[in-house]
């Protein structure tokens, strides 16, 4: 199974996916923050303070308990996230 640099090792594929999950947070609350002072409040936002909480977590419990679908679902939260956010935030300001 390979993973952003095609390492066929189960426990760095755990740990990139745990570590992009985490890493996740802080960007996705800058942006939230940098959205909410720009164009003011949608309830979109929420998306970005929430989501990449959750994958946060699922990466840390998939690196932990060596669940490979925990840790490819957080890295798909966290990815999803970000585009999600600003695209319900676009049609919202429509």
């Amino acid at each position: 199974m390979g993973f952003l640099g095609g390492v066929d090792d189960l426990e760095r594929f755990l740990t990139r996916s745990c570590y992009l999950s985490i890493g996740s947070v802080p960007v996705s609350w800058a942006l939230m923050v940098f959205l909410v002072a720009d164009s003011g409040w949608h309830f979109s936002y929420l998306l970005g303070a929430v989501l990449p909480l959750i994958a946060a977590y699922l990466g840390i419990r998939g690196k932990r308990e060596i669940r490979t679908g925990m840790s490819a679902t957080a890295f798909g939260l966290a990815f999803v996230s970000l585009p999600l956010m600003i695209a319900l935030g676009y049609l919202a300001g429509m």
